[in-house]
């Protein structure tokens, strides 16, 4: 069957030539990106809220190992309005009609010695007619720590990035005020590299950070992103160096475990309103399989 392209965007570094891997030969991990309303690591972290606080934090059990397999459960009470968690809290206060609680991906990962990839694959839901982001039918963003060091990334993912006060939550007070990481400092790590790809033809894929605040540029290590809607599905890739280099790039290396999340803003959506996955972990050439969210990034 022949491919076509609907969406398309690159870009690329001068000297890059390497071949992407055959990802036939790639292991797939399947993830449910689930529909997190007003779900904030403020909301998370309080047991009040959920019950499982003292798991997360006595017994250092990360989100994944519970919810992995309901988050489709937690993705639909939450999209239609419904009370969540231990407080019965109602964590999306105007729900979208039609909108789908959660989405199916699958995930796959490989390594060259040079270079990391990573590829998505889903089908996107029909949801309606409103538009936030006019020119964007679907923005996927991925976020990972430098290996342990973004506190609690370990247990919660990219949560230590999603906070009460940001534009659209519960607390919010600033309609421009973005994900950050509290106590975030460039010069130690302690901040999560960002990578998205968007659908709009001219737009440009980004090579950022998320430090005390979202920056949208910075990096060197992003050589090539693209998005390709094939048939009824999407399929986006990243290609990235393993080195960095850029303000907001941390290093990937052998020896280290990473923690990342990513987020897909389906339908022309943005801001909170997007599909998320729980926090995951990569490593180079290292399987772990006592660790459930952990993923071994080998060469095909």
């Amino acid at each position: 069957m022949n491919k076509i392209a609907i969406a398309l965007a690159g870009v690329l570094l001068a000297g890059s030539a390497a071949a992407a891997p055959d990802w036939s030969k790639v292991p797939v991990r399947k993830i449910k990106v689930f529909y997190p309303g007003q779900a904030s690591l403020e909301w998370v972290m309080n047991k009040a809220d959920h019950s499982a606080v003292p798991d997360i934090v006595d017994k250092k059990r990360p989100c994944a190992k519970c919810h992995e397999g309901d988050a489709q459960d937690v993705g639909n009470l939450i999209v239609a309005g419904k009370p969540a968690g231990s407080s019965k809290t109602v964590l999306e206060p105007k729900p979208i009609a039609g909108k789908v609680g959660w989405l199916p991906v699958q995930f796959q990962a490989a390594h060259d010695g040079e270079k990391i990839y990573f590829r998505f694959e889903w089908v996107p839901p029909k949801v309606g007619d409103v538009k936030m982001d006019k020119k964007n039918e679907m923005k996927l963003t991925m976020l990972f720590d430098g290996g342990g060091t973004v506190e609690g990334a370990e247990l919660n993912g990219c949560w230590a990035t999603c906070h009460n006060d940001l534009r659209t939550m519960k607390d919010a007070k600033d309609d421009k005020k973005t994900k950050y990481v509290k106590g975030a400092d460039l010069a130690s790590g302690k901040f999560y590299d960002l990578m998205q790809f968007r659908s709009a033809k001219g737009e440009k894929p980004v090579d950022g950070y998320v430090a005390d605040k979202r920056v949208m540029e910075g990096g060197k290590g992003l050589v090539k992103a693209e998005g390709i809607k094939e048939g009824n599905k999407w399929v986006v890739t990243f290609e990235r160096t393993l080195a960095g280099g850029g303000t907001g790039d941390h290093v990937i290396s052998a020896g280290k475990v990473y923690n990342f999340g990513f987020a897909i803003h389906e339908d022309y959506t943005e801001a909170r309103y997007h599909y998320v996955s729980l926090g995951y972990q990569f490593g180079l050439d290292k399987p772990n399989p006592d660790v459930k969210n952990y993923i071994n990034v080998s060469k095909p």
